[in-house]
């Protein structure tokens, strides 16, 4: 943790009287505040919240609330430059709670969320060793918040949360797990968060955005539930532009690109928001897929001029460098892919991904490179009428052919001609072969929902297990993790 600044102290000394016997209300204006927070309209909360706090310093209801001001600027923008102030903010909110004496459920809660936003927080910018002690402390405080409060329903939205998560973590790492003592439940964390969903409390609006997040997770072959939930909040506010950025990422991960630019385009802009700039790295791709490339090139960089922190620079460039490809701007798509190795840091699997183009330096196929664009966004005729020219022969290298058949079985899955989805996807196994290539355990994974889908539990489970056996491949994380949380339902 890092060392007070020594005017905290002073301040911890002066309050330390009324602090000790601190309330902790959930009021009218915390409520107010909160819902400036959730559309990201931060400033406008934290207004609203400096009153409450000169009223009553150590109310642990509105120390949540300052610390989601704190906690969303550092998650939507990413500002180094802020990060030490923020950190530090946060920790001295936590010292704050954790010193009332009688402590009640609010502080409880309050001591554990402000623990949560601290890891994710320390995550985000690469303090891997310290976000994972305080993930560790907060979920053991969640989980006795449960025991000691068990009607506190606000407390059941981020113990769902983790409990799911940790319920997913794959196999090899469940030792970790072990020895520092943590055990997850995708089914226990499911009811804790539908309560807190589905209950009425001020966090839940909050807890149906995670829940429809979590159900995009748990159930990848019907995803229309998801969609729908976070849609249908965008839609009820207007306003919110947290909610339209959630229902943007489940529309474009369902490759339903014309929606999610949609949703882009009618999001709540003004200067009360937090610049947001990763939405215009999110539209870039959309419409890569549809093949605008001139207007994805403008996002992207327009991105690039926005955006403060580390992560997601290697893959705009190579979002910029396809684009420029496609574009038949070969210059400009060279200039591009010749930075991708020296700029930003690769943990993002987006990133990662980057890396390993510029690694293997394969020169693409590009009816194979437009089909994958088109079937990403959703557009499955104009892939298949990509693939058609393309001569597939043994003399092409094997990552052209696997991605050849892969790209098949995901279009024809697209379009719900499932047994040429089978086809393709088993032809793709084959081919890969033991390569470290992601299309065979992408392959398994989407064949084992097919079976799931289609009330074949067995061979369901004989593939997510096949997914999880590959080793070394880009995607090995969200692959595991998604069939992780398929088989603990079988």
């Amino acid at each position: 943790m890092a060392k007070p600044h020594p005017f905290f102290l002073l301040l911890c000394c002066f309050l330390a009287v009324r602090i000790a016997s601190a309330s902790s209300a959930f009021t009218p204006a915390l409520g107010k505040a909160y819902g400036q927070m959730l559309k990201l309209q931060v400033d406008n909360g934290r207004i609203i919240l400096k009153a409450e706090l000169q009223k009553d310093p150590g109310n642990a209801a509105a120390l949540i609330m300052a610390n989601y001001a704190d906690f969303l600027e550092l998650c939507v923008q990413q500002d180094p430059e802020r990060y030490v102030l923020l950190l530090r903010n946060q920790e001295q909110r936590l010292e704050i709670i954790e010193s009332h004496k009688n402590r009640n459920a609010w502080d409880d809660y309050a001591a554990a969320e402000v623990r949560m936003h601290l890891a994710m927080s320390k995550l985000l910018f690469g303090n891997r060793l310290s976000a994972a002690w305080d993930f560790r402390k907060a979920y053991v405080q969640y989980a006795d918040n449960a025991r000691r409060w068990p009607s506190f329903v606000p407390n059941k939205k981020n113990l769902g949360v983790l409990q799911i998560l940790l319920g997913s973590v794959p196999d090899q790492y469940t030792w970790f797990l072990n020895i520092i003592g943590l055990e997850g439940s995708v089914k226990r964390g499911m009811t804790n968060l539908t309560v807190a969903a589905t209950t009425k409390n001020p966090f839940q609006e909050e807890a149906q955005l995670l829940h429809a997040l979590v159900l995009h997770l748990l159930e990848q072959e019907e995803p229309e539930q998801a969609v729908t939930r976070a849609t249908s909040l965008a839609r009820a506010n207007p306003d919110n532009l947290l909610f339209h950025f959630a229902a943007m990422h489940l529309l474009k991960k369902t490759k339903q690109s014309d929606a999610a630019l949609y949703m882009y385009h009618n999001r709540p802009v003004g200067k009360e928001y937090l610049q947001f700039p990763f939405l215009h790295h999110m539209a870039a791709d959309l419409y890569l897929f549809r093949g605008d490339y001139d207007t994805s090139i403008q996002k992207n960089q327009l991105f690039l001029k926005q955006h403060k922190g580390k992560h997601y620079l290697k893959a705009t460039l190579f979002k910029l460098y396809l684009a420029y490809l496609l574009y038949d701007h070969t210059p400009q798509a060279k200039w591009h892919f010749n930075r991708i190795a020296e700029t930003g840091i690769a943990e993002t699997e987006e990133d990662k991904y980057a890396v390993r183009y510029v690694e293997d330096a394969e020169e693409p196929v590009l009816p194979l490179l437009r089909a994958r664009l088109h079937a990403d966004g959703g557009y499955y005729i104009k892939a298949l009428q990509d693939l058609k020219q393309m001569k597939l022969t043994t003399a092409l290298p094997l990552p052209v052919r696997a991605e050849y058949f892969y790209r098949k079985g995901r279009i024809y899955h697209g379009l719900e001609d499932l047994q040429e989805a089978i086809a393709f996807y088993k032809k793709t196994i084959d081919v890969s072969g033991t390569s470290d290539l992601y299309f065979a355990p992408n392959a398994s994974l989407q064949l084992g929902y097919i079976y799931l889908n289609a009330n074949e539990p067995a061979k369901a489970k004989a593939y997510f297990k096949q997914a999880l056996s590959y080793k070394g491949h880009p995607y090995k994380n969200s692959i595991d993790t998604k069939a992780k949380l398929a088989l603990s339902d079988l």
